[in-house]
């Protein structure tokens, strides 16, 4: 039950911010903020990533083209964005995506996919190492990411490239 409570005000907060125009995040960064029970992941994904969602081929990702793509793109973050500690591999657990457009225009276009989720029974004592595979559609883009555990006064900011697509947490 309280999972389900968790959910839906997850999915309250992305209405009312949509219906706001405010990003959640700034693009190609993110967070991992850590407590006992693993890692809260939120982070900005550059759309071009993701080439074979659009469906018109123009180069952009509309809000239609996406929502076609959905399954695909939820699929190919499950496949990208994960965490290491020795030979387990740990996958995003409740992944939400939602699709971040412009405040100008027709807010049709899709400018940054937020990526949510949580990495489970994670510590940050045992090698832990966060990976990415999504760089743009040429692998130019970088990402930044903050890992946070407040509780303990631990933080870090790391940076993802196309060549380096791992890097090691606390």
């Amino acid at each position: 039950m309280f999972y389900l409570i968790k959910r839906i005000a997850m999915l309250a907060c992305l209405v009312t911010s949509a219906a706001a125009s405010a990003h959640l995040m700034v693009a190609e960064q993110g967070t991992l903020n850590f407590d006992e029970s693993g890692a809260y992941l939120v982070v900005a994904i550059d759309p071009s990533s993701f080439p074979d969602a659009d469906a018109d081929n123009d180069g952009h990702l509309s809000v239609h083209e996406f929502k076609g793509a959905h399954r695909d793109i939820f699929n190919a973050i499950q496949q990208q964005v994960f965490m290491t500690q020795g030979e387990a591999t740990q996958k995003i657990e409740g992944l939400i995506l939602s699709p971040q457009s412009a405040h100008h225009g027709d807010q049709t276009e899709v400018e940054q996919i937020v990526v949510m989720g949580k990495f489970v029974g994670v510590d940050h004592k045992q090698g832990l190492r966060f990976h990415n595979g999504f760089y743009g559609k040429g692998n130019d883009k970088q990402l930044a990411i903050r890992a946070k555990y407040k509780r303990l006064g631990l933080s870090q900011r790391f940076t993802l490239t196309a060549k380096q697509q791992a890097a090691k947490v606390f």
